[in-house]
């Protein structure tokens, strides 16, 4: 017999304990010491026989009972066994990407015996919790002075393009316009994505808020930052949008072109833009109410759902966008002073004039 350590799963410490990971099925369990040291013995296909033939029969016995074990478990696989056969297709499909992206898929994919709770049910939990945990803010704040925008009016002149002819004209925008942007579009472009629905503003109890984008359970964990070039009457530099009270918090000064485009994954384009919206998440605000690792997913469909509002919107007004989520996380980290283990960066979208 030849096996081998089963790939989809991942050792870690917890407690004192090794912890073996399934992720594949969704089971963890310690083991020993010496089922971890066998495991060493079998990174690749490895005969049995071949490795437990130095030593003494009451030894090889003891040891093939252990490894007998760690079949059974699906921690070893045996070459050519059903269980080999899953394992190779697995790998197949996810071949260059890796075993974190597998992990991370698998690990927060629902079973067919999964439970989920019913609405009224999911509610009362919630309802219980708001008494010992208190939801976080749906807004940040950071204090201190800020600079007010122009507000959103009722009826703006760009709202009366029609939906489908905004969505046939959206493009990715790479190429941008020597003018500058008026602090009026950037007031109303943040207003629209950010700031709470001017049709349902109250913030209910359990920290639920209403926008102009969908977010699982009402969380919006999505913060927005801005890094202005080129907007009249706003100096240049880091901001944080404060969606609550509709103004841009200072937080740096401008970085230059090159910097902008190295944290950008060296895209030039980004950097020539006026305006570079970061979007981070603040993942405490969904964890509160789904404390599952299939929520993180839900965090990268907010994202998804608010950036093609940007595109939307910043179309309807006439202006070039984009989206690049090819970054070098840690350099937009310390422009906006964000706590990578609290607070993660999800990608950029990047605003200005079209180019006549």
């Amino acid at each position: 017999m030849r096996a081998k350590v089963a790939e989809h799963s991942t050792l870690f410490y917890e407690n004192g304990a090794v912890v073996w990971d399934d992720y594949l099925h969704h089971r963890q369990f310690a083991i020993s010491e010496t089922a971890e040291l066998l495991c060493r013995k079998f990174t690749t296909f490895t005969e049995v026989d071949d490795l437990l033939a130095p030593l003494g029969e009451e030894d090889r016995a003891v040891l093939r009972r252990v490894l007998d074990e760690l079949v059974a478990a699906g921690v070893l696989i045996v070459e050519g066994s059903p269980e080999h056969e899953a394992e190779l297709a697995m790998l197949d499909g996810w071949s260059s990407w890796g075993a974190s992206a597998r992990h991370f898929h698998f690990a927060s994919r629902t079973l067919a015996g999964a439970e989920y709770l019913a609405a009224d049910e999911h509610d009362a939990v919630l309802e219980a919790k708001l008494d010992e945990e208190p939801p976080p803010a749906p807004f940040r704040t950071l204090g201190g002075d800020a600079v007010a925008l122009p507000v959103l009016p009722a009826r703006p002149s760009w709202g009366e393009t029609g939906v489908l002819d905004v969505l046939l004209a959206r493009r990715t925008t790479r190429e941008f316009g020597t003018d500058g942007l008026a602090l009026e579009q950037v007031g109303e472009l943040l207003a629209v994505l950010a700031g709470p629905s001017p049709m349902r503003s109250r913030i209910g109890r359990s920290g639920t808020v209403f926008k102009t984008s969908p977010s699982g359970g009402g969380r919006h964990p999505v913060e927005l930052y801005a890094h202005v070039r080129d907007v009249e009457g706003l100096p240049a530099g880091w901001y944080h949008y404060d969606g609550l009270r509709h103004a841009l918090e200072p937080l740096g000064p401008e970085w230059p072109a090159e910097r902008i485009a190295e944290a950008a994954g060296d895209q030039e384009w980004v950097g020539e833009a006026p305006l570079v919206l970061a979007y981070t998440a603040v993942l405490e605000r969904t964890r509160w109410r789904y404390d599952t690792s299939r929520a993180y997913r839900v965090v990268q469909m907010d994202v998804g759902h608010l950036s093609q509002t940007a595109y939307l919107v910043a179309t309807a007004m006439g202006l070039g966008v984009g989206y690049t989520a090819a970054l070098r996380d840690e350099l937009v980290e310390r422009a906006i002073g964000c706590d990578a283990y609290h607070e993660v960066v999800l990608g950029m979208t990047v605003v200005g004039p079209l180019r006549k």
